[in-house]
């Protein structure tokens, strides 16, 4: 499971570098890691179904994996009660890739809705990938 865990660190820091973001500090690493495994644990997904998202290849989501998507956005603060908390989003993406950028990707994808909130959570997060590689 550690060989797991450090796997997902090391493919988000190397989508991170790929993207031109900033280096990750080791303490985001490691809550990242956690969640994803707290997440996968929880929702039932294995890694696997889970590692495409991050390179933006959505052919093989499953309803546990869109509830993979749920529960990592709202462990992350993005998504409460349903709802994209618009200001926690702005404070992690917004250094990241600029305020005013993050505010036009917010007007187009805070308002993406599902089938449920699993579905709508994934909507969420295929929106901001595909507007320029945020989520």
């Amino acid at each position: 499971m550690k060989l797991f865990a450090a796997a997902i660190v090391l493919a988000f820091v190397a989508v991170a570098v790929a993207q031109n973001a900033p280096r990750l500090i080791l303490d985001q690493m490691l809550k990242v890691s956690a969640l994803t495994s707290e997440c996968a644990k929880e929702t039932g997904t294995s890694m696997e179904s889970v590692l495409p998202l991050r390179q933006g290849d959505f052919s093989q989501v499953d309803d546990k994996v869109k509830c993979f998507s749920k529960c990592f956005q709202e462990r992350l603060g993005f998504l409460v009660n349903g709802v994209v908390n618009e200001e926690a989003v702005q404070k992690s993406l917004g250094p990241l890739a600029g305020e005013e950028k993050v505010k036009a990707i917010q007007a187009k994808c805070n308002g993406v809705k599902g089938a449920d909130d699993c579905d709508t959570a994934f909507e969420w997060y295929k929106c901001y990938y595909e507007e320029k590689g945020l989520a």
